[in-house]
């Protein structure tokens, strides 16, 4: 006699899991993406106010930012002092992970918690204590002035970063090196730094990140010379400008081209480093 195969009805729950999930995910991305993609429309409307539908294309925005400058000039501003900003922030997060990770010393709580210091306060406080400390030392309205600020801002998130990085680095690694004869220096150059990298790597991220959308200090400090949040709230408050919906497809655009970039360039050497570790 035959048997009869009954549906399990567990199967069957689990599909409906499955598609809700994707579903579920879904929405998630199209929440995230559907911003980006209405600003990039809007960056094209020939119209000065948004509008759907929309009154034909154009790209007399695009030209705007060309003949007027403004924006672009923030942008420009911007991309100088993030990255050197994020450089001098993971030096400062590294040495100090590190000091924190290696060492044992009097005063390391005190030390930590001073170094974390700068998020925990309000912006506006630091704002207003950096423009009172630069303009006495006449570094008020510079790019350098920006660059300092940015640092002091940005190294306890890349130190966060960095020091979880370490504390996953075994610490006989450390102890082969020195028993093989490598100095101080030589262990932290050709063993704590390469084990280390991708934490730098995220931490700068972060900390470029946080540079380029920080808006309150640098509107204290920068002065004329404006990074790219402060020129778009200059934007706002005078008028409604279609300009900045091109200014920030041209941002959305230079970030996808980066991450493109960085995956150009990095997956080939994962690769291989892979293939000869499982060769």
């Amino acid at each position: 006699m035959a048997s009869v195969i009954r549906p399990d009805p567990l199967a069957a729950d689990g599909r409906w899991w499955r598609v809700a999930g994707r579903l579920y995910m879904a929405i998630g991305y199209l929440f995230l993406v559907l911003p980006i993609a209405t600003m990039i429309v809007f960056s094209f409307q020939k119209g000065q106010f948004a509008s759907i539908p929309g009154q034909g294309w154009t790209l007399q925005w695009y030209g705007k930012l060309f003949t007027d400058g403004t924006l672009l000039e923030a942008l420009r501003n911007s991309l100088i002092v993030s990255p050197l900003a994020a450089t001098g922030g993971c030096i400062l997060g590294f040495l100090a992970a590190y000091a924190l990770h290696r060492f044992r010393f009097r005063g390391q709580g005190a030390f930590s918690v001073l170094l974390v210091l700068p998020v925990l306060i309000p912006p506006l406080i630091l704002g207003v204590a950096f423009l009172g400390l630069l303009s006495r030392i006449g570094l008020q309205g510079q790019l350098l002035s920006v660059i300092l600020t940015h640092v002091v801002i940005v190294t306890a998130p890349a130190m966060a970063v960095i020091q979880l990085r370490l504390g996953q680095m075994p610490a006989s690694l450390e102890e082969a090196a020195w028993d093989l004869g490598a100095t101080d220096l030589q262990t932290l150059y050709k063993v704590v730094l390469p084990f280390t990298l991708p934490g730098i790597a995220g931490g700068w991220l972060l900390a470029f990140t946080f540079s380029f959308d920080e808006f309150i200090i640098a509107w204290f400090v920068s002065g004329f010379e404006q990074t790219l949040p402060v020129a778009v709230y200059a934007y706002i408050v005078g008028s409604v400008d279609p300009s900045l919906n091109a200014v920030g497809s041209i941002v959305f655009g230079l970030s996808v081209l980066s991450l493109i970039g960085v995956e150009l360039l990095l997956f080939p050497i994962l690769l291989s480093r892979y293939r000869s570790a499982t060769s």
